[in-house]
């Protein structure tokens, strides 16, 4: 006897709301989307001149630019439970994509952009606690950050990490992976050591939270691209 066809389930999207980033899983396009809102305070250093508008503009879209390049449609994500939503999709792959929004009032993170002179850099971080970070104008940049020959990484890239939970202080416990304390440490072509790799592990906080979101429903990394 023919298995009986598995019936669509009543609601196909989901959305939820965080305070470091927002959620939302699409099963009618078989993508999940994280959102940030970033607001913008703009310093300068190193005798940089003063940003213009169209600078300020041309920041966020170059830093959206890398950060797309580097993470989005790289996590190919499973589900599996006992749900209608999860018998479903269950041979059905999931994408995840990530976008990053300006916001003057309501944002998720405060981010204050660093104008430096071309060849220096001020020295990017982000504060998981407080929903902070500093990134400056070479950070669009890739140079060799000590992960080997060939080995080049821009902050820009790295930094988002941390805010998409790579954070030793966030539920997913680990964050650099250069430092000698990390269990990571040898993994040196790593976009959270020294290079652009993207690793399963990297989206542990987003399955997390994702997995908050559906009742009887697991999502898991099953690949990256």
């Amino acid at each position: 006897m023919a298995d009986e066809k598995i019936k669509k389930p009543p609601k196909m999207d989901f959305k939820k709301k965080t305070k470091r980033m927002d959620f939302s899983v699409l099963g009618s396009k078989g993508q999940i989307w994280v959102q940030q809102f970033w607001s913008y305070n703009y310093t300068t250093k190193g005798g940089a001149t003063a940003w213009t508008s169209k600078e300020k503009k041309d920041f966020h879209k170059e830093i959206e630019r890398v950060i797309r390049k580097a993470w989005n449609g790289k996590f190919v994500l499973s589900v599996s439970g006992t749900s209608d939503f999860a018998n479903y999709f269950k041979d059905k792959p999931f994408v995840v994509k990530f976008d990053i929004d300006p916001k003057t009032s309501g944002a998720h993170w405060k981010v204050t952009a660093v104008k430096v002179p071309k060849g220096k850099f001020n020295g990017s971080v982000v504060n998981w606690g407080k929903q902070e970070m500093t990134l400056d104008t070479e950070d669009t940049v890739e140079v060799n950050k000590g992960g080997g020959k060939g080995v080049k990484q821009s902050g820009a890239a790295h930094e988002f990490g941390h805010a998409i939970g790579n954070s030793k202080h966030s539920p997913a416990g680990h964050g650099d992976e250069y430092k000698s304390s990390s269990a990571f440490k040898d993994h040196k072509k790593s976009i959270m050591h020294s290079g652009m790799t993207i690793k399963k592990r990297h989206a542990d906080y987003l399955v997390i939270e994702l997995n908050k979101m559906i009742p009887d429903t697991t999502f898991s990394v099953k690949s990256v691209k």
